[in-house]
């Protein structure tokens, strides 16, 4: 589907494009991943990653929805989206899950526009009558959606959902771990495992997919998340093997980007992993579990601190995402970003419209409803 647009700029000619096929997104990857370099530092709005999401077909009735916005024939935006009818009435969403932090991705001067066009397209074309955006609230884009929205008279309201907590590299490893004050909890972990016999922490070039992805698959075989799929009829992690090959395939195309597998082993035995993705100057604490047999060892917590020690050591990054806000990350970090969850409406009562969002798209927390389980702090 092809429409153009006058406004613009300059006097430049506006199209809006709305693909839905990962071919159509190879297609235009080296632009596509360019746009993103230059507006954001969110690895999962790579194309590799796009592509993957609508690979997993987990959408549950969703049609992929990516609008891409060219100013004479150079792509400006891209709203990476998904529609679905629900009632017999239109509705959209982002298609990441809240905590790959979605956004829109605009080239800066042409954000207004973009994003003028998006609307357009959404409420007067499509005749979209209302849609939930989650995004962070530090985003450029937020300011503009809300601007936007109140001028063509969309209703606009918003409600905050989960953060991710993030720790800044501002200081050696020595001075981080003074800080904190938590040496003597860590040295005590590590006293279990000595007790407990050989251990090792080792870390694996993510593209090496040999014994990689197995020993990943068996600690999440033997993970406390295991029974809770099994109970809701969740044959796999879908967004964990999306990841994977989203991270394999965008390693070998983005030189900003490249990932590793850290993983602990005790007598032998993979205890626990953990999958580091950076980009740029950021590494993001992406998926991570452990065996739930060995919990009394605490594996899953001591292997994300052996990790963030290597990272503070390495110099690399000048941040670490955690991605979600979970009580044990409170041990390295008290910052904490804010989502906020913005519902737009056109055309409809906004009560009812609010009603038929939180059943069409309900909030849930990462890693499988964290939420709903009982924290377990040997993560």
């Amino acid at each position: 589907m092809n429409i153009e647009r006058a406004e613009c700029q300059d006097d430049e000619k506006v199209s809006i494009r709305v693909i839905s096929e990962p071919s159509s997104i190879f297609q235009m990857e080296r632009v596509w991943n360019s746009l993103v370099k230059r507006s954001s530092e969110n690895p999962f709005l790579l194309s590799g990653f796009v592509e993957q999401f609508i690979e997993s077909n987990g959408f549950k009735g969703w049609a992929p929805l990516i609008i891409v916005i060219s100013a004479d024939n150079r792509i400006i935006g891209i709203a990476p989206l998904m529609a679905k009818k629900k009632f017999g009435v239109q509705c959209v969403r982002f298609l990441h899950s809240h905590w790959f932090s979605p956004d829109f991705i605009f080239q800066d001067q042409y954000r207004e526009t973009c994003m003028a066009g998006t609307l357009d397209f959404l409420f007067r074309i499509l005749k979209c009558k209302f849609a939930i955006l989650s995004l962070p609230e530090d985003s450029q884009n937020f300011r503009v959606l809300r601007q936007l929205s109140r001028l063509n008279k969309i209703h606009f309201c918003t409600q905050p959902i989960m953060g991710h907590c993030v720790l800044p590299r501002n200081s050696t490893w020595t001075e981080f771990e003074r800080f904190r004050g938590k040496i003597s909890y860590f040295k005590k972990i590590e006293r279990k495992l000595d007790r407990a016999g050989s251990w090792k922490i080792e870390c694996a070039d993510g593209n090496d997919e040999s014994d990689t992805v197995k020993k990943i698959f068996d600690v999440e075989r033997t993970s406390w998340k295991e029974s809770w799929r099994i109970q809701k009829g969740i044959k796999i992690d879908g967004d964990l093997l999306t990841v994977l090959k989203a991270s394999q395939h965008t390693a070998k195309i983005e030189p900003s980007f490249k990932w590793n597998v850290w993983f602990l082993e005790l007598n032998n035995q993979t205890l626990a992993y953990n999958i580091i993705l950076q980009y740029k100057k950021v590494a993001f604490m992406t998926k991570m579990s452990y065996d739930s047999r060995y919990k009394r060892y605490y594996p899953g917590m001591h292997l994300a601190n052996s990790v963030i020690r290597e990272l503070f050591k390495k110099e690399q990054v000048e941040s670490i995402d955690f991605l979600t806000e979970l009580p044990f990350m409170r041990n390295w970090t008290s910052i904490s970003l804010k989502r906020t969850r913005a519902m737009l409406s056109k055309g409809i009562i906004p009560n009812i419209a609010q009603s038929v969002l939180e059943k069409t798209c309900p909030i849930k927390s990462p890693h499988l409803l964290f939420d709903q389980l009982p924290f377990h702090s040997a993560m």
